[in-house]
């Protein structure tokens, strides 16, 4: 993860969802503390982020349905509030070499998450989400990976 000439470049900046770094942001108020991960975190400059955690914890579940952040049970749509939490991030850390992100989750999952139909039909299990979206678009020299 070290960059080759560490006196020519300042350390890696690697953007990892704060559930896999142990923090309790989930839905459930839980977490996926990924230990592997964070091991081979040393000697990064690690900039821990969670879409969701806006929305509050705990908190009902989200879903993809058609290209839209929905509520599971009340059908709120909160894609908005996911898109400002991109912007802010981005803003924030106009500059990102690597991300580590959920598998999954309808915010960050890079190829995992399901999509639904307005039905609640399952339209596909491998889908982007929507701030992971965002940050793909901006961050064109970045490597993305989903754990």
């Amino acid at each position: 993860m070290r960059r080759k000439n560490k006196e020519a470049s300042p350390l890696p900046k690697v953007g990892v969802s704060k559930c896999l770094l142990g923090y309790k942001c989930r839905y459930d108020g839980g977490h996926k503390f990924d230990e592997e991960l964070v091991d081979s975190l040393k000697g990064c400059q690690v900039i821990p982020f969670c879409p969701e955690e806006a929305l509050g914890v705990p908190r009902e579940p989200i879903d993809i349905v058609e290209e839209e952040v929905v509520g599971k049970n009340s059908k709120k749509l909160y894609t908005p509030v996911i898109l400002d939490e991109a912007k802010k991030f981005i803003e924030t850390h106009p500059d990102m070499d690597i991300f580590y992100l959920k598998s999954k989750s309808p915010s960050c999952a890079l190829k995992s998450a399901k999509r639904y139909d307005k039905d609640n039909n399952l339209l596909s299990n491998s889908a982007t989400g929507v701030f992971a979206k965002e940050l793909k678009k901006w961050y064109k020299k970045a490597k993305f990976y989903e754990r």
